[in-house]
């Protein structure tokens, strides 16, 4: 039986440039969550530091996430971030050890 795939990315977004990256997450949101195997995409920003960004997504298995990666429009986000966002994001992709359903 397949798992859910969840993933949390954790960005530290160049302060002239939160609203250009913020804007670029929405629209990446607004397209994933249409996707097939999005369970869910969800954008934050931190309260205490707003230019820390995280996106926390779940995928009904690794082949929806493998789908979602390949997309253009991912690829062309992330492409639009360079130089925008301290360093490079760190993904994290979870097992799930204990959940409430």
């Amino acid at each position: 039986m397949n798992q859910p795939v969840h993933v949390i990315t954790l960005a530290e977004v160049l302060p002239p440039y939160q609203n250009t990256v913020i804007e670029t997450l929405r629209h990446v949101a607004e397209l994933t969550r249409q996707e097939e195997g999005c369970l869910r995409f969800d954008v934050y920003c931190d309260r205490a530091q707003p230019t820390r960004i995280n996106t926390i997504e779940t995928w009904a298995d690794e082949e929806a996430l493998k789908r979602h990666r390949s997309t253009p429009y991912v690829n062309t986000a992330i492409l639009s971030l360079v130089g925008k966002v301290a360093g490079i994001p760190q993904m994290r992709v979870l097992n799930v050890v204990d959940q409430l359903d």
